[in-house]
């Protein structure tokens, strides 16, 4: 017999720009074992133009490496998809679906009209968006979830069984973009499960070598998956991002019409947060020689970044672009201290 209610473990995540990181950091930011995948990953960073799926607009979309492959690459999760066939045959509906899920230590992850979610009443648009849940409390019809949509921020929150039921249920297979990029148009959930009283991954040196060289000579890290996806050609690397990123916000703030996005922004804040993290992680482990001075010129980086970011957002709200010349010292000043450091910390770990 089913719980009345159950609660798998999360966390607040150390990184929230996209959702695939927020959910993978909501299930795994405390645990040590998982910490050495962490800190071996996460390093490059990318930035390519695309469409806007919800608008159509042109948008810069950056990243870190693993992007949104991370929640199936990740040793320390066990990933299972099922498509919408497989879920009715088994459960009959989503809800029974994800309350089994759940007993059975399994979180679901997901593409579902926010909406819907958003709005009791009938609307004539869309909003497909991934959706985080790890629990349910069946006494208040309700699950327990992760996501951006519900509040400025990323948050963990409570959703209706009925309001989880129409947004899925009025996703197409051509509407569910995470679906249709990987697995040719079908419709489905994903299943994630924590498996990590095992260690089954060091802290790889190597990988982390190869991958800050990549990054600070701005090389091109997805050639070695090509077995797996055909490539972009107009893709960003590394150090690069920088100055494909500071030309992106000139765009946005001089257009006749501004449009501000701060999307990459944030993916570049959160590399920063993450890259000092690990510089202390690894100081901690005997990788690399105690350096406080290291640590604080790389918290540098960091404020300068974050600095960016919030005027960014300041702008948006207040429409004061005089205030845009300042980007350029900030990312300048982030750029050339970070590159120096790195170069520093690499050189130690080749000696």
């Amino acid at each position: 017999m089913a719980e009345d209610k159950k609660r798998l473990p999360v966390t607040y995540p150390l990184i929230t720009s996209w959702q695939w990181h927020a959910t993978l950091f909501s299930i795994l930011s405390d645990d040590e074992n998982a910490k050495k995948w962490i800190f071996s990953n996460y390093i490059q960073l990318r930035c390519y133009d695309i469409q806007e799926i919800f608008t159509g607009d042109q948008m810069l979309l950056a990243d870190m490496m693993p992007g949104s492959s991370s929640l199936k690459l990740c040793p320390y999760l066990v990933f299972s998809l099922l498509t919408k066939e497989q879920i009715a045959s088994y459960c009959g509906n989503i809800i029974d679906f994800i309350i089994k899920t759940i007993d059975l230590g399994g979180y679901v992850y997901g593409v579902f009209d926010e909406a819907k979610i958003l709005c009791d009443a009938e609307v004539d648009y869309k909003f497909p968006h991934e959706l985080f849940i790890y629990g349910y409390n069946r006494d208040n019809e309700y699950f327990y979830t992760g996501d951006f949509t519900f509040k400025d921020r990323y948050s963990h929150n409570t959703v209706s069984f009925k309001d989880i039921e129409r947004g899925y249920e009025v996703i197409s297979a051509s509407e569910d973009h995470m679906f249709k990029d990987d697995y040719k148009g079908v419709r489905g959930l994903y299943v994630i499960i924590k498996n990590t009283e095992s260690p089954v991954y060091e802290l790889d040196l190597e990988l982390i070598k190869t991958t800050l060289r990549e990054y600070l000579n701005s090389e091109d890290t997805k050639d070695h998956f090509r077995m797996m996806r055909n490539r972009f050609d107009d893709t960003v690397f590394g150090i690069k991002v920088y100055d494909k990123v500071l030309s992106q916000i000139d765009k946005q703030i001089h257009a006749e019409e501004p449009d501000f996005d701060i999307r990459a922004l944030h993916v570049m804040y959160d590399h920063k947060v993450l890259m000092l993290e690990r510089l202390k992680y690894m100081m901690s482990h005997g990788a690399l020689k105690f350096n406080q001075e290291t640590l604080d010129s790389y918290k540098i980086v960091v404020d300068n970044i974050l600095a960016a970011r919030n005027l960014l957002i300041r702008i948006s709200i207040t429409n004061d672009i005089e205030a845009g010349s300042r980007f350029k010292t900030y990312l300048e000043t982030a750029k050339e201290k970070e590159v120096s450091i790195l170069f520093n910390v690499l050189a130690e770990l080749e000696a």
